[in-house]
This record gives structure tokens, C-alpha cells and sequence, in this order.
């Protein structure tokens, strides 16, 4: 969640385009991106109504939170314990082999209480904060294209934004290699270069400002991949939902182990049978850390709360019939 508190940041302070930046460009809505399409294995739920994704760094969610805690943790652990020893000795009145202590053994036990009680004060001030904005947080952003409103919905927790509504219309859509964006790449190379991460951006136009930004479900693997994850959505909101396939795997929500694994494992079947032989060595070293990886991320989805839309957005495009919900088709 920290980038997208940063890019939240960087958006309500204010990020102008200077004249000679294009305010155009990327993936238009009205063309074809790729002939093939793609869920991306980025997908919840997919109906008449709305198509609802992931955000892209949720894979990401235990990793940081466990870096930036492991060390403040262990000293933390290991100054209690010195403190534990002095504070031993002081209620027995002499050292654990039954002989009197001095005024240096004093001053190092106030010396090791004061810096733990001082350790203790920095987490809480400086590395608990941060460490919520990982583990005691939302489980993960959504992100919600509804096609009769032509609105796209974006679920951030409270410090990274809240929820956002953008027009569908005004999307800006864009990869991270933005020489891999062409319908047709000049070489193999070039559709084949960058991660595939799919940007979208809202701008406007007259005061040349950017409105907001958000990195849109998993890292595709490739630019090709990452062109055919943007058609699938493009499609979806376009051409309706009939335009595009089911999602499969389809994501789902809750706290389930298979859903950590899947969130680290998602691209090795394709690497193992696209990647060639430097990946067939490569991913052997790679799954022991992806296991840890598997681990902290469900970690912190235990830790965290499941992010509901309120009841205004889940309705939106829906109309109240006799016989329940029904969706309201575009006009």
C-alpha cells in the first residue's frame, strides 16, 4: 500500500505537464490494442454490469512489512533480554552466581532498560506506522470497471486516497515500456521487452493536470501480454461482456493459502514453456523464495480486513425489480 500512497501523494500535490508533453497517445479506447486478449489472471468477478480487477502490487503485500519489522524486532528482542538480566540480578541482590555487584553493573542496566524503552518509542512512532500500511490495512485494492456507467471505481484505504470515481471516457492507457505500445511492434524484441504493467491515468486537458493514476492488475510478464490484458478490459467496457471469455484462473477473495501461492506463482508455467532454458534454471532457485514469499503475503492477509465498495457503487447500474437485482443494459 505504500506505493499507492505515494502516487496519491504525488497526485494531490499537484502533477502538471509541461507544454511540450503530449496529453494523448498510449492505447485508444476505440482500437484494438491485440487480437488476443487476456484476463491476466488479474480478475474477481466478471458480469453484465462490472468487471472488477486487482491492483498490481498486491503480490508484493508481507514482503516489505517483514523487512522494514525484522530488524528493529531483533534488537528490540535482544535488549529485553540484557534488560531481563540486569533486572534479574537487581531482585535476587547479587549476579546469578551469588556475588555482589557494583555501581558499573548499575549504570549498564539503566544504560540497557533506557535503550529499550527508547527502541520501543522509535517503532511506535517511526516502524509501526508503516508496518499498518502493510499488515493492519485493507487486504488489497480493487479496482471496478462498470459498463453502464461508464465509471471506473478505485478502492485505495483511507491514506492512500479512499475511493475514487474516474469517466471510463477519459481513460489514458499505458504500459511501462511505452516503445512496446504500438498494435504492431517493429521487431520480436520490442514485443517482447518491458514487464508488461498496465498503467491507466486520468488528465485534464485545459489545465494540463493529472487527475489521477493507478497500476491496474498483475505485471503481464511481457508488453505483448500486458497489450492483451488492456484489450480484455478495453473489450469488456467497449464491445460488452459477452466480447470477452471468463476469466480463468479467477481470483477469488478471502484468506486462503493457494491464494498466496498463486499470487507468486501466477507466470512460471508460461516461463517454463515460453522462457527457454535460462528460465529452467533460473525458477528452480527462485520457488524457495517465492515459497517465503507465499508465507508473508498470507501473513498479512490474516492481518488485514477485506475492502467492501459502499452500497451507492455496488448498486450503481443495477435497478430494483420485483424479482431482485437486475442490470440495467446500455442504452
Amino acid at each position: 500500500m505504500w506505493i499507492e500512497e505515494a502516487t496519491n501523494e504525488v497526485i494531490k500535490e499537484g502533477v502538471y505537464l509541461d507544454d511540450g508533453e503530449s496529453v494523448t497517445g498510449g492505447m485508444p479506447l476505440d482500437q484494438r490494442a491485440s487480437e488476443k486478449v487476456t484476463s491476466n489472471c488479474s480478475v474477481y468477478q466478471k458480469n453484465e454490469t462490472f468487471l472488477e480487477v486487482c491492483g498490481h502490487f498486491e503480490a508484493q503485500r508481507g514482503l516489505p512489512g517483514f523487512a522494514l519489522g525484522f530488524i528493529p524486532a531483533a534488537l528490540l528482542l535482544s535488549n529485553g533480554f540484557f534488560s531481563l538480566y540486569f533486572i534479574g540480578d537487581w531482585v535476587r541482590g547479587t549476579t546469578p552466581d551469588g556475588y555482589r555487584y557494583g555501581w558499573d553493573h548499575d549504570f549498564a542496566g539503566v544504560f540497557s532498560i533506557s535503550l529499550f524503552l527508547f527502541l520501543l518509542w522509535l517503532a511506535k512512532k517511526l516502524v509501526l506506522p508503516l508496518l499498518r500500511k502493510d499488515y493492519f490495512t485493507s487486504r488489497r485494492i480493487l479496482i471496478r470497471f462498470n459498463r453502464v456507467t461508464r465509471k471506473v471505481y478505485v478502492h485505495n484505504p483511507l491514506f492512500a486516497g479512499g475511493i475514487k470515481t474516474y469517466d471510463w471516457d477519459a481513460t489514458q492507457a499505458t504500459l511501462d515500456n511505452k516503445a512496446a505500445m504500438s498494435p504492431v511492434p517493429v521487431s520480436e524484441e520490442e514485443a517482447n521487452s518491458g514487464s508488461g504493467r498496465l498503467i491507466l491515468g486520468w488528465l485534464d486537458v485545459e489545465a494540463r493536470k493529472a487527475l489521477g493514476m493507478v497500476f491496474i492488475g498483475r505485471a503481464a510478464g511481457n508488453a505483448a501480454r500486458g497489450r492483451a490484458w488492456w484489450e480484455y478490459l478495453r473489450r469488456y467496457m467497449e464491445e460488452g461482456a459477452d466480447s470477452v471469455p471468463k476469466p480463468f484462473p479467477r481470483l477469488w477473495k478471502g484468506v486462503w493459502p493457494q491464494y498466496s501461492l498463486l499470487n507468486m506463482f501466477y507466470l512460471y508455467p508460461e516461463r517454463l514453456i515460453h522462457g527457454g532454458p535460462l528460465w529452467w534454471l533460473i525458477l528452480p532457485l527462485l520457488a524457495p523464495v517465492d515459497l517465503v514469499r507465499a508465507a508473508l503475503h498470507w501473513l498479512a492477509m490474516l492481518l488485514c480486513v477485506e475492502p467492501r465498495f459502499p452500497p451507492e457503487i455496488e448498486q450503481a447500474g443495477r435497478v430494483q425489480g420485483a424479482f431482485g437485482i437486475a442490470s440495467k443494459e446500455k442504452l
